[in-house]
C-alpha cells in the first residue's frame, strides 16, 4: 500500500510538471469542457506586521499573503476569478468562455477581513469566505482551537497525562496515549484526529476548558484574536466579497442527528442574513470530508436555502457537478502553483476520463 501511495504521488507529480512546464496546461484548458475550481484556505499570513494567530495554529491552516497573490497573479492571467457563489450561478447557466477559479476561505478568521480583502481588491477579484456563526455572535471558539493553544504551551505528552486525570472518557484517552507511546511522527495531528473523531465531545470539551483554564487561556482574547466581527463582515460585503455559511459550532455533521445537524445549518444561515441582510448563497461543510457530513447535511442545506455545498475533496466542477458535493483544492504554504494549475487546467479530470484518478 506505501508503495502504490508513492508511485501515485510520483506519477501525479511528474504529469503535473510535464503540463505545467510545457505549457501544455494552456492546450489541455481548451480542450477540456469549461469548468470551477475551488481553492480552499484558512487564514492568510500578513507580509509583515504582527499576526496574533500565528502563535499556535498548525501550518496547513495559513498561505502567506505573497503565496496567495502569486497563485492569484497566475490563475487570474489565464481564467475568470469569480466567488463560488456566482461561479455555480454561471454553471446553472451553461458555462462557456473562459473557466472559472474561485478562492474560499473558512472559518471566518480576523485576517481574512485585515489581508485578504484588500489583496482580491488589488486583483480586481471577488472571493468566498464562510463564516462560522458562534465566535461572531458570542466570541467563543470551537475545540480545536483550545486544542492547538493548549499545545502552542504544553508538550503532548503533558497534554494526555492531564487529559487522562481529568477524563471520564477512558477509551480516548487509551487512544491518544497509544500514540504517545509509539512515538508517532506529528504527534499533535494524530491527538487531534483523536479528539475529532472518537473522544466523546461533551467530555472532550469539558476536559479542554479546564485544561485552556489551567493554563491562563481567555476565551473572548483568544476569539479577537483569531476571528473578525459582524463589522468586518458587513465591510468584506461592501467589498464585494461573499459570505458563506459554516454552521454555528464547526461540528462534525454526520454524527449528529438530522435534527441537530438542520439547527446547526439553519441557526448559522439565520446569523448571517440577520447581520448582513441577506441569505448566503453557499455553503461549506466542516472540515468537510465525506465522512463528515451525510445526506441528511446536503438535504438541511438545501433546505436552509443554500443553492450549493462545498467539501474538501480534490476535482474540479462541471455543469453535470452534484451542487451540494462541489469539490475544492486545498492551498497552504505547502501548495505547489504546478499541481493546483494541472487541476484547474482539466489536466487530473481528463486522466479521470480515461479511468486514471491521480487527483488524491
Amino acid at each position: 500500500m506505501a508503495f502504490k501511495h508513492k508511485l501515485k504521488g510520483a506519477l501525479r507529480e511528474g504529469y503535473a510538471r510535464l503540463l505545467f512546464h510545457t505549457g501544455l496546461c494552456a492546450l489541455v484548458d481548451k480542450l477540456m469542457p469549461p469548468r470551477l475550481t475551488i481553492l480552499a484556505g484558512h487564514c492568510v499570513r500578513p507580509a509583515g506586521g504582527e499576526w496574533p494567530a500565528g502563535e499556535h495554529l498548525p501550518p496547513d491552516m495559513s498561505i502567506s499573503e505573497r503565496k496567495l497573490d502569486e497563485f492569484l497573479r497566475w490563475f487570474g492571467a489565464r481564467f475568470e476569478l469569480v466567488s463560488v457563489g456566482a461561479g455555480v450561478e454561471r454553471l446553472d447557466r451553461g458555462l462557456s468562455g473562459k473557466s472559472l477559479v474561485a478562492l474560499s476561505m473558512d472559518d471566518g478568521y480576523r485576517d481574512n477581513a485585515r489581508v485578504l480583502t484588500p489583496l482580491l481588491a488589488s486583483h480586481k477579484a471577488s472571493g468566498t469566505v464562510y463564516l462560522e456563526s458562534r465566535p461572531l455572535d458570542e466570541r467563543k471558539v470551537n475545540w480545536a482551537h483550545k486544542y492547538f493553544w493548549i499545545l502552542a504551551r504544553s508538550t503532548p505528552e503533558d497534554f494526555v497525562h492531564r487529559f487522562g486525570e481529568l477524563t471520564s472518557d477512558k477509551d480516548a484517552f487509551h487512544a491518544l496515549n497509544q500514540h504517545v507511546c509509539e512515538g508517532r511522527v506529528d504527534l499533535r495531528y494524530h491527538l487531534k484526529l483523536v479528539l475529532k473523531y472518537d473522544a466523546q465531545p461533551a467530555e472532550r470539551d469539558r476536559v479542554l476548558d479546564q485544561v485552556f483554564a489551567e493554563l491562563g487561556g481567555d476565551e473572548r482574547a483568544l476569539c479577537d484574536a483569531l476571528y473578525m466581527d459582524w463589522d468586518e463582515a458587513r465591510a468584506m460585503q461592501r467589498a464585494g466579497i461573499e459570505l458563506g455559511g459554516h454552521t454555528v459550532n464547526h461540528p462534525i455533521l454526520a454524527k449528529l442527528a438530522p435534527p441537530e445537524q438542520s439547527r446547526e445549518i439553519e441557526d448559522g444561515a439565520r446569523s448571517i442574513e440577520r447581520e448582513l441582510g441577506q441569505r448566503a448563497r453557499s455553503f461549506a461543510y466542516p472540515w468537510g470530508r465525506r465522512w463528515d457530513f451525510n445526506e441528511h447535511s446536503s438535504r438541511a442545506a438545501r433546505e436552509s436555502g443554500f443553492g450549493c455545498a462545498v467539501t474538501m475533496h480534490a476535482g474540479v466542477n462541471t455543469p453535470k457537478s452534484e451542487r451540494y458535493t462541489l469539490k475544492r483544492l486545498a492551498i497552504d504554504d505547502a501548495a505547489q502553483l504546478h499541481l493546483l494549475a494541472a487541476e484547474a487546467c482539466g489536466g487530473f479530470e481528463l486522466l479521470r476520463r480515461l479511468g486514471v484518478n491521480l487527483s488524491e
